[in-house]
This record gives structure tokens, sequence and C-alpha cells, in this order.
């Protein structure tokens, strides 16, 4: 995958002259045999183009052949997935080929953009799951399981409410085998029912879909739904963990195997409980009512895996800022990873969370899996392979013991067995307590698990409450403040209180993650497990704006924290190549067993063997491209001599050369017949798809600005971001 952003159809005159000409076309209805020599010719000049298989699509339709217009039309999506033209392409399409489920997500995405009218005849045609559908297109990508556009069908109209998907699936596209999330509440040592009591009461009203949801914790549990009786079947010898969740209060299900006569179990309201078996079991609900079960979690360990492999995902923390008091402000996470790497110049692609995640999880920049913006939730093919998917695929037991709801419609998250979900607060005391217990509870499994922690991210001061040492220690002139309350997170302004929060923040993150850490150490041997901990990005409460702007993509905003120790990991050093979040897949995947796909962006750093595609040319004093070696643990070391080395680093190239894409020179086809089928063939087969980024990395300073600047490249003229 090689993208050459040297020469764009913009800059090409003939293309541009070819495309004007098809649009005038396609406005007057004259889709004829010119048509069809100009579209040849376009596709000639501009062979990636989505507007290419647009145009073929309008054509096609206009013959009649819908089929053969929907192929070139969802062509088209997968290239460029937020763009209005597409989406109402598409959305004419499905209806004419009777799918209103498809036509009215199309429709959803239209409306939650531009808001375009929904045809209601389309929305009486689509039932419940075309409802379903339409309501995720048609909010935020963002917040999931809640809703502010929930889609409902009285009989004569079309309205939206306020809601939340519970009690329910998700209404999102799975891995092929797997079955969709269910979505219950997430309970822990509590009475079963007492939280699905309280959304029951409350999920249709703006305190609790708009400020109650930002703590509200839900369970994401793959699963089916069931009603009347069920076998699960167990082979000899193994033993499963079966995951079952009710919907109503105390609602019983009746448990039997060939050995144990009927008894009773009483399940919680929209609550997972779990239950070990070990041979063919019956299940039975007293009432009737519909109960769902989870996909069995089947016990044993293998050789050919480790016991434990961890991501943390530290939010918002800024490694340009943190890393100049390392290891005094982290000093228990730098205690454990002064027994790994630590990759100090690294760099996201974004400088907010959510199009940053989906790169970490599938290895591809933005400009490919088109995740910018919140207000678009497309899901990321289904062939982008996320992290979980390619553990899960080893036979890992994968699962999200806290996560953000960010990149659940996109579908980034789509792996994972269980995701414990909540929209803003994402406690790292929590998020370790969480761990512990998910460790503790399937030391039977080989697990993969993901946790999210949202202590240092910034928020808006307005109405936020800061923490209490922030509070007590700022001088009063400094505890005040004016500000905008709807300034995003990644654009807030350099104040004392932002920074003293950012700092108070982070030292609680390390007591938090330093207990759970230090619980692995005791628990595991070192080549039992494999942790990472990153950040998706920074933040710019550091950063001095310039002309009254915040530089959002400075390193401030978008250079990023990433450490890993266990097996297979050298010990002891720092890392001074320049790396990318999406190195974090590839690099998971040489540790664990997987296989990267060839056309991901992400590539496997050098300390770990790679050996051509990047490398790091200091001078001669700290000549170095795989990185010191310190003879001594202290993490201090580490990060000063990371720190010579960077200063004395001059330039960061990748060896490969990118390879342009080779405009036509022939001569227009003569015969207008063979242009004709040539058009006709362009029309129902092309099947090039763009290739991956490929660049020159340049100076450090200049890096993490060009990571989001390429990533932007790929934005269509009708993508708007909105903060």
């Amino acid at each position: 995958m090689k993208d050459d952003f040297s020469t764009f159809w913009q800059n090409n005159a003939r293309a541009r002259e070819l495309f004007c000409a098809l649009l005038a076309c396609a406005e007057r209805g004259a889709y004829d045999d010119d048509f069809l020599m100009q579209l040849a010719a376009y596709r000639e000049e501009s062979p990636d183009s989505e507007r290419a298989d647009i145009f073929a699509a309008r054509y096609l339709l206009a013959q009649g052949d819908a089929a053969g217009a929907a192929v070139c039309a969802e062509r088209a999506y997968r290239r460029r997935p937020v763009n209005y033209e597409v989406w109402k392409l598409l959305a004419e399409i499905y209806e004419r080929l009777d799918r209103p489920v498809d036509a009215l997500t199309m429709c959803g995405n239209s409306y939650g953009l531009y808001g375009t009218p929904i045809p209601l005849p389309l929305a009486r045609r689509g039932g419940r799951e075309g409802l379903s559908r339409l309501s995720v297109a048609a909010w935020h990508g963002t917040g999931a399981p809640m809703t502010q556009r929930r889609a409902v069908w009285d009989g004569d109209s079309l309205d939206f409410v306020l809601d939340a998907f519970v009690g329910e699936h998700l209404p999102l596209t799975p891995p092929r085998g797997s079955a969709r999330h269910w979505v219950g509440v997430y309970v822990e040592n509590a009475f079963l029912s007492d939280r699905s009591a309280l959304i029951e009461q409350v999920r249709h009203t703006g305190v609790f879909v708009d400020k109650m949801q930002r703590d509200f914790p839900f369970q994401l549990q793959r699963a089916e739904e069931v009603r009347g009786s069920m076998e699960i079947p167990v082979p000899a010898g193994a033993e499963i963990i079966l995951p079952v969740a009710g919907t109503e209060d105390l609602q019983e299900l009746r448990i039997e195997t060939d050995t144990m006569p009927p008894q009773a179990a009483y399940l919680g309201k929209w609550a997972f409980s779990h239950f070990r078996l070990a041979e063919t079991t019956r299940l039975h609900s007293a009432s009737g009512a519909p109960y769902a079960v989870g996909t069995p979690i089947r016990l044993g360990h293998s050789s050919a895996r480790r016991r434990l492999v961890l991501n943390i995902l530290v939010d918002g923390l800024s490694w340009n800022i943190a890393r100049t008091r390392f290891p005094d402000c982290m000093p228990n996470i730098a205690r454990f990873f002064a027994r790994g790497v630590i990759f100090d110049q690294h760099f996201s692609t974004s400088e907010c969370t959510y199009p940053a995640l989906p790169v970490i999880e599938t290895g591809r920049y933005p400009q490919h899996t088109q995740v910018f913006n919140e207000r678009d939730s497309h899901e990321i093919p289904l062939d982008f392979k996320t992290l979980s998917e390619c553990m899960t695929d080893l036979g890992y037991y994968a699962a999200a013991p806290m996560g953000a709801s960010d990149s659940v419609c996109c579908g980034a998250l789509r792996g994972y067995d269980l995701l414990n979900v909540s929209a803003w607060k994402l406690s790292s005391a929590e998020m370790a307590d969480r761990a512990i217990m998910q460790i503790e509870a399937f030391d039977e499994t080989d697990q993969f698990l993901y946790l999210h922690t949202t202590d240092v991210h910034p928020w808006n001061a307005k109405g936020f409450k800061f923490h209490p040492a922030v509070e007590t220690h700022l001088p009063l002139r400094q505890r005040l403040f004016d500000i905008d309350a709807h300034i995003a997170s990644v654009r807030l302004p350099k104040l004392r209180i932002y920074q003293e929060q950012f700092w108070q923040s982070l030292a609680h993150a390390d007591r938090s993650i330093g207990h759970l850490l230090t619980y692995i150490e005791e628990r595991f041997r070192p080549d039992e497990y494999i942790v990472s901990l990153y950040s998706d990005h920074g933040n710019s409460v550091f950063t001095t704006p310039t002309g009254g702007v915040v530089d959002v993509i400075g390193e401030n905003s978008t250079r990023a924290a990433w450490m890993m120790r266990g097996a297979g990991i050298p010990e002891g050093m720092v890392i001074p190549e320049l790396t990318s979040i999406a190195d974090i897949y590839p690099t998971l995947g040489a540790l664990a067993g997987f296989s990267a796909a060839s056309d991901i962006d992400g590539n496997l750093p050098a300390v770990f063997g790679q050996e051509a595609e990047r490398s790091v040319t200091p001078s001669a004093a700290c000549r170095c491209s795989r990185g010191r070696r310190i003879s001594s643990p202290c993490a201090r070391t580490s990060i000063q001599c990371a720190s010579r080395r960077a200063r004395c680093s001059t330039r960061t190239e990748r060896q490969t050369s990118p390879t342009p894409v080779q405009r036509s020179t022939r001569a227009p086809t003569s015969s207008r017949k063979a242009m004709k089928s040539t058009a006709r063939s362009c029309a129902r087969s092309f099947t090039r798809v763009p290739a991956r980024l490929c660049g020159r990395r340049q100076t450090t300073a200049s890096f993490g600005r060009r990571c989001v600047r390429r990533a932007r490249s790929g934005l269509g003229k009708n993508h708007r971001r909105i903060e």
C-alpha cells in the first residue's frame, strides 16, 4: 500500500476537465455513449478516485442495473465512507434492491451530518433492525450504547428520542462467525438488578443521557438472546465459563445436566453472571422471558501463548511533558518499565482519541480507516483485522475490564468478548481493581486485556471539579479564570490550574497503575506476560499559543508515551527511533505470534528486528540506531540517555522510496466501440484499492505534525471536522 501524495486529481488538468464534463452530463441525466467514453478516459487519468465509481454506479443505475451499481458504489464507499454523494447513491441503490436496513443506514449518515430528510416509507419498511441502524448512523460515533437520537416509529411518523441500547444487541456488524455484543449493565459485588432499575427509570431523560451517562458503566458481552430452552455442549474432559444475563428482576433460570437434576439460578436484569460447566448443560427460563447467553469461555493454557498480554492506555498523557520529570512524576511506572523498553520519540497521528484509537487497534493511519470526525459513525471494513480479533484467533480470551466508548461504533474494539465501557469517567484506581479481579477470575485462560484510563485527560474547567490538592494549593489569582465553556479539550489554553491538574492526576494514575504492575510482577514470571503502556495523544495545556491559536498538532499534543516489558522484550533500553502509534499493532503481532497484514501502515521497530524500514542517524558520539542498553535499571538514567540521543539526532528517513502512481500517457482510443467496452468493464470490474502511506519521516520536531497532516490529506471535500 503506497500512496503518492505529490499529485492530486485537482492538479491534473485533464482529469479535472473530464470530471467537470461527467458532472455536467450527470446533472442532465445524459448517461449515453459519450458519457461512457469520458468515464473510461477519466478512469485512466484518475484510477484511484472514488468519483469514477460514483459516475459508473450512476450510469448503471440509469440502465436499470441496480446490482452492478451496488458493486461500484460500495467500492466508492470503501474508499470514501464519509461522502454525502456516496451515501445518497447507496441509499437509492439499496432501496431499489429491497435492502431497507442498509438504505436506512446511509440515510442516517446523511441525516446525522447534514440533516437530510429520511423517507418515511423507507423507515416504515426498515423494521426494528433498520431503525436501530438508523439510530447509530444518525448520532455520534462516541457514547455507545447511549444515543440522543433513538429512531422510533409510532405507526404514522418517525421520531428521535433520548435512549440507550440496553437489554438488547448493539446494532453493529460483528466479526465473521461471532455473535453481536449484547448490552447489559456493569455490576460487581452488588445487587444484580439495582442499576438496571435505575437506568430503566431515567433512560429517556436528558439529565441521564447528557450528564449521568458520563459515569454510568455498561457491559457489552458477546451473546445471543434466547427464548425457552437451550443446550450448551461441553466436550468431554473440557470445562467452560458461561456468562448469562436475565431480562427481568430475579429471573429464574432452570439448569440441569445428565448428572444433576434441575435446579434454580436467579439472574439479574441486564446483568451478567458466570457459571462453570464441566458437562453438557441445559438451560430453561421458568417465566418464558428471554435471557442472554454469552459466548462460552473455554478454560486451558497453551505453551504457544502468554498467560497475560495487557495493554494499558493512559489517555492524554503527553510524553513531551512527562519525560521532563520522569521518573519523579511516575516512579512506579518508571521502576516497572526500567526492565523493559521505553520509546522516547513516539508520536500519535491525531490530537484526540476518536481517530487515534482505530490507528492503534488496526495499525492503519486515519486516511485508511477514514475515522476522523466523531459525527461520523461508519464501521471500519471487516477485513481490517483488529488487535483483539488477531489475539482471539490465537486462542486468547479477549476482554476490556475498563474501556471508553469512543471506538465501539467504528468497530475498532469489535474483537473483544467483553467490554466494560463508560463515556467519560475511567478512573485508574477502579481500572486496576477491575483488572486484578478479571485476572484472578479467569486465571485458567490465557488473557488479552485492554484497559483505558482518563485520569490525566484534561477537561474544560467550567463546571469541572479539580483535584483537591490543586484547589487548596493554588494561589487565588491562579485559581480564577475566564474561559469559554465550549472550547474542546484538545484546545484548552495554557493555564496553571490545568497544568497542576495534570501533575496531580498523573501521580494518582501512577499509584493505581503501579499497584497493578506490582501485582503482575508478584503473580507471573517474566516470560508469562507482555505489558504495554501507551497514550493515544498528548494535550495542549503546556503549549504557548501562537497568534492566539493553540498548536494542536505540536509535540505537546501529539508526542505520546509507549513502554513495554515482558517476554521477548529487551531490558533497560530507551529507544530514540521515531515511532508511531500505528507501530504498536505489528509489534504486538511479532511478540504474540500473529502475522500483521502486509498493507498496514505500522512498522516493527528496529529493536525487535526490523532492519530496512526505519533507521536513526545520530552523531558519532552516540551512534546507536537500536537504542542504548543501560547497565543500571534506573529509569532516570534511561531517559537522560535518550534525551542526549534525541538532541544529537539529525534526521530519520524510511529506507524504502515511495512508488509514484504512474499516469497514463496513451492517446484516447479511436474506436467508439472499443471505448464503450472498456468503460463498461471499468464500471463493473475495476478493483484497485488505494495503497498505504509511504513517505519520509522527517526530523523529530516535524514528525508529529507530518503524521497528522498526512492523515488529514485523505479528507474529501464533503468532510467536516466538528469539535
